[in-house]
């Protein structure tokens, strides 16, 4: 993007890949790549990775790491930035979702192992499910009314009416969370090196947070790229 010189990298140890020949980048978003990275990149088709993507009305540029065919743009982040870092690159690429590596904070989230109902079940219009249990629910209309105690149910109850509203929401706990990613406007899914994806969300209107096992290859073949089972090794 920036016209100088770049260096050929085909050693033994990493995946072939360009660098720039300088310590300095012509992208202040860019960060160092990671093997997460190009494993992330190598899942989709050579020409929509590493795409310049220009604003004619400033004239900013900036090199987004997949923009698929469709005008998607999917950004790998590894490492922690600003809120305005974050705010910035969302309004500039306008149509994305952040890949986020998880295996930094791995030991610090867990996903818990009650399901829930997809936030737009039938269930929810009269029952509100308590994080992070999960396995208890109180009637809406009773806390809507603000009583200063409310009827708690095990949801064992109705254990099979959520299996058949279930799509892979579960409550969370996340010790120390990276508060940055809570505040995107854009998915966020997070890679924890499995063959799923956990995306983050607001469950309901009470703004309880969850997230929601997603397919690792079926969000990569839905954006044009080819899965690989490699990602564990990445």
């Amino acid at each position: 993007m920036c016209g100088e010189q770049a260096l050929s990298k085909c050693g033994s140890q990493k995946a072939w890949h360009w660098a720039h020949a300088g310590k300095r980048h012509c992208d202040p978003w860019w960060e160092n790549e990671t093997d997460w990275h190009r494993y992330w990149k190598n899942l989709f088709p050579e020409d929509t990775r590493e795409v310049i993507h220009y604003d004619e009305a400033t004239g900013e540029k900036h090199i987004a790491d997949v923009k698929t065919r469709r005008g998607m743009v999917i950004e790998f982040q590894h490492s922690a930035m600003s809120p305005e870092e974050l705010a910035s690159r969302e309004a500039f690429y306008g149509n994305m979702i952040w890949i986020v590596d998880g295996k930094p904070f791995e030991k610090q989230f867990e996903v818990l192992e009650y399901r829930l109902p997809h936030p737009r079940s039938d269930i929810l219009k009269e029952r509100v499910f308590y994080a992070p249990q999960a396995s208890i629910f109180c009637m809406r209309a009773e806390l809507e009314n603000k009583e200063s105690m409310v009827e708690l149910f095990n949801a064992r109850h109705i254990e099979q009416q959520i299996n058949a509203d279930y799509r892979g929401h579960h409550f969370y706990k996340w010790t120390r969370p990276r508060d940055i990613w809570l505040q995107a406007t854009f998915p966020v899914f997070l890679d924890f090196g499995t063959d799923e994806l956990f995306r983050l969300m607001h469950y309901n209107p009470e703004t309880q947070r969850c997230v929601q096992r997603i397919s690792k290859r079926q969000l990569v073949e839905k954006n044009g790229g080819v899965f690989s089972a490699y990602a564990r090794e990445a």
